[in-house]
């Protein structure tokens, strides 16, 4: 029996028993288990709440090996992810990084709700949870203008009387160092994609904050990667 269960929105709800047993029902329980280390002779209710106790403590460990599990598939599967994502990206495949985007996306939110039951199956077994960061960590945005910029013709003064010769070179060269430089601009958002997949896989996408933050910025570079593509 699954310890939580996400509603509509989401949301995740203690089962009744377990709410009775460890928030609302404390004192019977504690004096039941007085009673018992005090070598007297258990009621029926009393071997009812212990057993009952018993049961919700055993579904909290099992909760909690089975996040362990989660955060296991997510490190290997999101390894795997980084490395599809940055031969997607070496090949240019514009079509097949949205997929990727979202398998990310998915497994962030499977941690992010293993992690919430994991939080209450911590608190059933009295284990204090981990520490919430004391502030977002920034996540690096990349915007066209950090770019290297192309040249143009203006940068270039056209010197008097230089010949048609002259004057076609000049083009060549301009030309060739356009290129490059859009190669550049193309690769450097790509370095960027990378960059933030294994920041949130080194992770473990244990951050929702930061993973959340990290791909809506994988959002908006993946528009500027097909934007210098376009370029390109």
């Amino acid at each position: 029996m699954a310890l939580l269960t996400p509603d509509a929105d989401g949301r995740l709800d203690l089962d009744d028993d377990c709410v009775d047993l460890f928030d609302l029902a404390g004192d019977p329980l504690d004096a039941a288990v007085a009673r018992l280390k005090a070598g007297v002779k258990p009621t029926a209710e009393d071997i009812a709440l212990l057993t009952e106790a018993a049961r919700t403590a055993q579904r909290a460990f099992e909760e909690v090996g089975a996040a362990n599990d989660v955060l296991d598939d997510a490190s290997d599967l999101g390894e795997d992810l980084t490395t599809a994502l940055a031969e997607t990206l070496r090949r240019r495949d514009q079509a097949e990084v949205p997929a990727l985007l979202g398998a990310l996306r998915a497994q962030a939110a499977r941690v992010e709700r293993s992690e919430a039951v994991r939080t209450i199956a911590n608190r059933i077994l009295g284990n204090g949870g981990p520490d919430e960061p004391a502030a977002l960590d920034s996540v690096p945005a990349l915007t066209a203008a950090l770019l290297p910029r192309v040249p143009s013709v203006y940068d270039d003064e056209e010197e008097p009387g230089a010949s048609l010769a002259d004057l076609w070179e000049r083009q060549e060269r301009l030309e060739r160092v356009q290129d490059r430089v859009r190669r550049k601009r193309v690769e450097h958002v790509a370095a960027h994609l990378i960059a933030l997949a294994e920041r949130i896989v080194d992770r473990a996408f244990m951050d929702a904050r930061f993973t959340r933050a990290a791909l809506g910025e994988m959002d908006r570079a993946y528009a500027l990667w097909c934007a210098c593509l376009d370029e390109d």
